[in-house]
């Protein structure tokens, strides 16, 4: 006996049934057609090795896992085709403001010392996220912690951060590994705030520099835009009985006066065109290899990658990274291409069986004194210590270096700027004379 409305309701439970299935066919042919998203990812071998691919996933945090899977630790992983390292680059991000160091080191510290006291990661990371120390990293952080909540470990989760280093996760990996993360995160901070300590030394060594470099540039355009046109009626007058020091100075200054708008657009456009052909790996090799023979300030270049090198190798070898897997991780923190090239190259001797000391002396573009210490590392076994002195020891050759420099410099400076506008006043005053000795 049927029931009143029932066979109404099997029809609408039959057609609910027949809508799913054919949305869920739908959405199925769609995934067929269509394909799921490419990413090209980035990843680092047990060796050390650094790969790129393309691979097929739903989702960033597939694709991650994927790359785990092949046996890799991921480094990044880019949706839409973009060429990881190789994507151009918008005006705007040409000049977005990166998060500063001071920032990055606190976010480190903070979180060593949490988790040094058994907080849990999810739970260390949301402290971090109410300090006012971190608020410029309140965005990249509250990323790194959705992506631990849905299970990847803290060194992927600060991959897929561009406010990171590349070498962070890196880092970082190892003591996840070996339960260390902690003892791993309080080498690092001090790491970093070495880093910072050095990059600050320079830039106070340098501002005063700059001070005077400024005052004197605008000393320079005030004669030329403001006091020489009072004077360009009476020099009108002369015509051709000017000196030519003086016709020079006030070419210059009509050409500021009605064309200075260009300077700043012509400034814009060397920077952006800079930066874009830096993009290109063999112009960036061609510029570093010029900057390091620099009289003087090559080698201050050359005694900051050292220092970095060494640094940041002993930190690396001291955490538990394998030696050929820590120099590739070195290279990518070397800004000059040339000396990153070299360590990389040494990375692929060391696994066919060279030590680093021949590897490094035959570049030739390494210290003795370095090539001494590393070499009594190995055949002690005291690796990481000799690098660390190494890097104490350039730290130290880095400051007096910018000691003498800005010693140098600043008189330099100062004399020559000086003898610029004692120039233009004496042309001015010169042309003044000629033309009272005309109407005398």
């Amino acid at each position: 006996m049927a029931i009143p409305g029932q066979g109404g309701l099997n029809e609408r439970k039959s057609l609910l049934y027949k809508v799913a299935e054919r949305a869920a066919g739908s959405m199925t042919g769609r995934l067929l057609g269509m394909g799921m998203p490419s990413f090209h990812f980035r990843a680092m071998t047990t060796s050390g090795a650094i790969v790129t691919g393309v691979l097929d996933a739903s989702s960033e945090r597939d694709a991650i896992q994927a790359i785990r899977g092949m046996g890799h630790y991921p480094i990044a992983a880019d949706e839409d085709g973009k060429q990881i390292g190789h994507a151009p680059r918008s005006l705007a991000s040409l000049f977005r403001r990166p998060v500063s160091g001071r920032t990055l080191i606190s976010v480190t510290q903070e979180l060593a010392t949490l988790l040094r006291a058994g907080v849990e990661l999810d739970r260390a990371l949301r402290i971090l996220l109410r300090l006012d120390e971190t608020r410029q990293m309140h965005a990249e952080l509250e990323g790194v912690l959705e992506r631990v909540r849905d299970g990847a470990s803290l060194a992927d989760a600060v991959a897929a951060s561009r406010a990171f280093p590349a070498f962070y996760a890196d880092m970082v990996r190892p003591g996840e590994q070996t339960g260390q993360l902690a003892a791993i995160l309080e080498s690092l901070g001090a790491y970093l705030a070495r880093a910072h300590a050095i990059r600050q030394t320079i830039a106070s060594a340098l501002v005063y520099p700059a001070i005077v470099t400024a005052t004197a540039g605008f000393a320079i355009v005030f004669v030329l835009t403001f006091v020489l046109p009072q004077f360009t009626p009476l020099f009108a007058e002369a015509g051709k009985a000017l000196p030519l020091s003086t016709r020079i100075v006030m070419a210059a200054g009509n050409v500021l006066v009605d064309w200075g708008w260009v300077l700043p657009v012509l400034a814009l456009v060397a920077v952006v065109f800079h930066r874009r052909a830096m993009e290109d790996p063999a112009n960036r090799r061609a510029r570093d290899r010029l900057l390091l023979r620099v009289p003087v300030f090559g080698n201050l270049i050359r005694k900051l990658q050292i220092e970095r090198f060494a640094r940041t190798l002993g930190t690396l070898v001291a955490g538990g990274v394998s030696l050929p897997q820590a120099l590739t991780i070195t290279a990518e923190t070397l800004s000059n291409t040339v000396l990153a090239d070299t360590v990389g190259g040494a990375s692929t001797a060391l696994r066919e069986g060279d030590s680093l000391a021949s590897q490094l002396a035959a570049s030739g573009k390494f210290p003795p004194l370095v090539l001494d210490l590393i070499q009594v590392g190995e055949e002690s076994g005291q690796l990481p210590a000799m690098l660390l002195r190494a890097a104490e020891i350039y730290e130290q050759e880095t400051r007096h270096t910018v000691d003498r420099l800005v010693a140098m410099l600043v008189p330099a400076l100062t004399v020559i700027m000086g003898l610029v506008v004692a120039g233009l006043i004496a042309s001015i005053m010169t042309a003044v004379l000629s033309v009272n000795d005309l109407a005398v």
